[in-house]
């Protein structure tokens, strides 16, 4: 008992001598507590009814904090610091109070002036542009975002001998259909912008910052057909170009949103509600995905499901990942999608499209506006995987959300057709949830068909083919999958990079038994659907 009690004594008297009491032996590690604070800031813009409580807003802004505070040297430090700015902006935006603004203000020169080396500066300096040109400082808007490109030169050693504008419009691109458009609106580089809806005649303005404009963009775009009348641009004044969308019905929805690698500026325009079709999809408790939380309908389902839209992959000339033997992904996409069209028209008493039936190249967002404007009640993009581990293989279902691992989101840059390294994966994560925050409703449905078809493909091609890897349910930012308006699942049906595999998705029979397995799946998905909106 004697010699337990020296024992003790020694122990406690080492652990003082070196500081570490057991309060702060205890302590978490920066990386515990900066993951901690990153899964509360996903599960916060995962959930519209908390985002309504400034008090869960102000909880997540003291985890980020609590990190800058106790550990400012640490490898963390300039990010949290920087993604307390992004809470303070967002907060501000939302609820307009004053002290949000100076907070978020704070922060960013906080970032700048602690961390000049920190690769975040530059984007600090342009988030203090974008809120001095929202309350129309544009003197100092300009010099903010001029800091920041006077920083990357300085880094860089590359002096930018054109246009001392802050950027150009280079183009605007229009993808329509019938109760649908998206205009897309490129510019060289990232700039701040503002948007405001006017009426009579109904129109929305985006103003954008020190911009000049290409002259293969005209000033007058007239449309014959959509739910765009006209674009017109000009020069609102020296530091500002305006863009001005006419609408061509008065009841018209829409959303503006600037998206990033590469930057340009989304114009989506919907006859039916944006936001209230996204809302029809009833939801359940998911587990198993901590960045999710439980949502509650806003409206009632339609009686069942009536439209589906299928998304082959790639086409034309974006050939989508190559196998060792030359085979193309389009051509396998293609050839499930059509198969996975009869066994569902066998199946189900529904409409069943391909946004191609052929070898054609359609765009990522033509794609998301086929599913939209046919008021999909699904959406299934269809894909194969590709890796530089020629030994990976296996089927995974995605749904969108935001990345948890390199592997995700290396897929998603990949299927999105960006390069995942020059990818800033908060900036990534953060502009589709931000921007897109009221389709949140829409993730459980999205979850539970990603889970039914993920289990029955399993299923289904193991009885042939028992070496199957079952790579489950998984989540990434798919722009394919985003501003969809109805459940929606990415499915890579394998590693065309695996030659076992890729030889098997060569086979018509095995085509054949996949697009049966995942059609299972989604009709499972169905009675699901059925007995959830009976209740």
């Amino acid at each position: 008992m004697y010699i337990q009690k020296r024992i003790l004594t020694f122990s406690f008297f080492f652990v003082f001598a070196l500081g570490l009491l057991p309060s702060q032996a205890a302590q978490p590690s920066v990386e515990a507590l900066y993951q901690d604070a990153r899964r509360q800031f996903y599960a916060l813009f995962s959930s519209p009814s908390m985002m309504k409580e400034r008090k869960k807003w102000k909880r997540v802004i003291k985890k980020f904090e609590r990190i800058t505070k106790t550990r400012p040297k640490s490898y963390r430090a300039d990010d949290s610091l920087y993604t307390t700015g992004l809470l303070y902006e967002r907060l501000y935006a939302r609820f307009g109070i004053k002290s949000d603004k100076e907070n978020a203000l704070k922060s960013f020169l906080g970032v700048i002036r602690q961390y000049s080396k920190s690769t975040l500066v530059d984007d600090a300096q342009k988030h203090i542009g974008d809120i001095r040109f929202k309350e129309r400082d544009i003197k100092k808007a300009v010099n903010a975002f001029k800091k920041a490109s006077k920083n990357r030169k300085a880094v860089s050693g590359k002096v930018d001998k054109r246009s001392q504008k802050l950027a150009r419009l280079t183009s605007v691109k229009r993808y329509s259909r019938d109760g649908y458009t998206r205009l897309v609106l490129h510019l060289s580089n990232r700039t701040a912008y503002r948007a405001h809806r006017l009426k009579n005649p109904d129109r929305v303005f985006i103003d954008f910052l020190d911009t000049g404009f290409s002259p293969s963009v005209p000033e007058l775009i007239r449309y014959k057909n959509g739910m765009a009348k006209s674009l017109r641009v000009a020069k609102n004044n020296a530091s500002v170009t305006r863009v001005v969308v006419d609408f061509a019905e008065q009841k018209a929805f829409h959303k503006v949103t600037a998206l990033y690698n590469p930057y340009r500026v989304v114009i989506d325009i919907g006859r039916n509600n944006i936001d209230k079709i996204a809302k029809q999809s009833a939801s359940r408790k998911v587990k198993k995905h901590a960045s999710l939380t439980s949502y509650t309908p806003s409206q009632k389902r339609k009686s069942r499901i009536k439209t589906i839209v299928i998304d082959p992959g790639h086409g034309g000339r974006d050939p989508g990942a190559i196998g060792p033997s030359g085979i193309k992904e389009k051509e396998i996409t293609l050839a499930i999608a059509k198969k996975l069209k009869k066994e569902l028209k066998k199946k189900l008493n529904a409409r069943v499209i391909l946004t191609r039936s052929s070898d054609t190249f359609l765009e990522l967002d033509e794609r998301t506006v086929i599913a939209n404007s046919f008021n999909a009640d699904l959406f299934i993009s269809i894909h194969v995987n590709a890796s530089s581990n020629r030994r990976a293989h296996g089927i995974e279902t995605y749904f969108l959300s935001p990345a948890r691992s390199k592997d995700e989101l290396e897929t998603a840059a990949r299927e999105n057709m960006i390069s995942a390294k020059n990818a800033s994966e908060a900036e990534n994560d953060l502009t589709y949830i931000l921007s897109d925050l009221e389709n949140t409703s829409k993730v459980n449905d999205s979850v539970q068909l990603a889970s039914a078809v993920q289990r029955s493909t399993i299923n289904g091609m193991r009885k042939s083919h028992s070496s199957i890897k079952d790579k489950g349910v998984k989540q990434a930012m798919f722009y394919v999958l985003w501003r969809a308006t109805m459940p929606s699942i990415l499915v890579e049906t394998g590693f065309i990079t695996n030659r076992t595999e890729e030889k098997r998705l060569k086979r018509r029979s095995y085509i054949k038994q996949m697009a049966k397995s995942i059609a299972t799946g989604i009709v499972k998905y169905s009675r699901t659907y059925m007995v959830a909106q009976n209740r």
